[in-house]
């Protein structure tokens, strides 16, 4: 027998010595039976593993997540953008009576001259002969109602006065309102206000106390989430109300051929007669879903929780005081007056992140823990199986590669020059 015949297969060479559990069982078995045995049990164990396998790679590209919550204590928080709308839209006092008949199809729904204002009973004044041209939204910024030190006599900022500003928003031609009070909206600096939908309505008469609660979210980007911030063109922050506006004034402008003055853009502004035809009907088809939106989840935002809880205002001694000290008739403060409070709950926020629910890492140590309790396998058994498979590639080509042998035993065939000799030449 030649060295080759008696030399083992690779087959049984590489079964005897692999680190793969259970194989070299298979060649040193005592008997036919515990062979079988082992077969089997080896068998079963490669299919529990490719079992386990597969349904890890389906959880893996499944791209579930978890969401993991935190509650976080600091010293300060950064304080929120409050917006106050009266819901009233313009004052009464400051408008013309040129500028009734402007406003006239949105006040009142159908254009007025100024006869048939004057005969409504609104008052004459130097304006009587006049017509309005080359209106702009200014009309609205100086006949709205605006806070200042006349209507809003105290405000208080960690114990120091505070200045006065008015923020004019989308609820201001959206759609007249019966009630009387403000509006307060609690949100995040880089955010702007819809405060027409997200508002908390304060009535007279009553001190509203708003505690305030910061929650931050930290969204996942696709396949595991939805998030994406995109590029708007009038903010620099991508939020989700930024993204509404946008996309409203843009449905506006393509369908009515000018922009709310509340909305962003460069469009000439919408007049009253437009405001409340066209714009009303296309805010009305955006609002059913006839046009859409593309304004995805941010993926990081931060939003605001309130909890608002009352108490008459004013006492006794406090209308005293302010009737005296700011010359305010009691009977006006208590169907006019309005104080609110926004403060923080407690100094802490909620911090929600959206994870993975099995990374690379993850995968990579779940697959490594069901090799080890299957087939007892590691990444070097795995480079072990590739030299096998390596060398038996190669000896299969080799072997392809070989050129046939004469089977006439009395020549031999030399492959470097190609010449036959004789077997007794090659003897002698």
């Amino acid at each position: 027998m030649s060295p080759e015949d008696e030399k083992e297969s690779p087959e049984k060479e590489f079964a005897g010595n692999t680190t793969l559990h259970g194989l070299n069982r298979i060649v040193i078995a005592p008997s036919i039976y515990f062979r079988v045995l082992w077969v089997l049990a080896i068998l079963c164990s490669y299919a529990g593993f490719a079992y386990m396998f597969s349904s890890m790679i389906v959880d893996y590209f499944s791209y579930d997540t978890i969401t993991d919550t935190k509650l976080k204590f600091t010293d300060a928080l950064p304080f929120p953008a409050v917006t106050i709308c009266n819901m009233n839209k313009f004052d009464a006092n400051k408008l013309k009576l040129v500028e009734w008949s402007f406003l006239s199809p949105y006040l009142f729904g159908a254009q007025y001259d100024i006869a048939t204002l004057l005969a409504n009973g609104i008052q004459p004044d130097e304006t009587i002969n006049s017509t309005l041209t080359n209106v702009t939204e200014d009309i609205v910024f100086q006949n709205g109602f605006d806070v200042n030190p006349d209507r809003m006599s105290l405000c208080f900022w960690k114990a120091e006065g505070c200045t006065y500003l008015e923020e004019y928003t989308e609820n201001f031609f959206t759609g007249g309102n019966s009630e009387v009070g403000l509006k307060v909206l609690v949100h995040d600096q880089d955010e702007p206000p819809i405060i027409d939908t997200q508002g908390i309505a304060l009535a007279p008469g009553n001190h509203a106390f708003i505690s305030v609660k910061r929650t931050v979210y930290e969204n996942h980007v696709p396949p595991w989430g939805v998030c994406q911030d995109l590029q708007l063109e009038y903010y620099d922050t991508y939020t989700l109300p930024a993204c509404y506006l946008e996309c409203r004034s843009k449905h506006i402008v393509a369908n009515c051929r000018c922009r709310p003055f509340y909305l962003p853009g460069t469009a000439p502004s919408c007049d009253p007669t437009m405001m409340y035809t066209c714009v009303r009907d296309v805010l009305a088809q955006v609002t059913r879903g006839e046009l859409g939106c593309n304004c995805p989840v941010p993926c990081s935002l931060t939003k605001y929780s309130t909890s608002v809880s009352y108490a008459g205002w004013p006492n006794k001694l406090t209308e005293e005081h302010i009737s005296t000290q700011y010359g305010i008739d009691p009977a006006y403060m208590a169907e006019n007056g309005v104080v609110f409070s926004v403060f923080y709950e407690e100094l802490n926020y909620q911090k929600i992140r959206q994870l993975k629910a099995m990374d690379e890492g993850q995968l990579a140590s779940n697959i490594g823990g069901m090799m080890g309790l299957f087939i007892g396998a590691s990444v070097l058994s795995i480079l072990e199986v590739w030299e096998y498979l390596w060398q038996r590639v190669k000896g299969l080509l080799r072997r392809n590669r070989r050129p046939p042998v004469n089977d006439d035993k009395s020549t031999a065939y030399d492959l470097e020059k190609g010449t036959t000799f004789n077997n007794t030449s090659l003897n002698k």
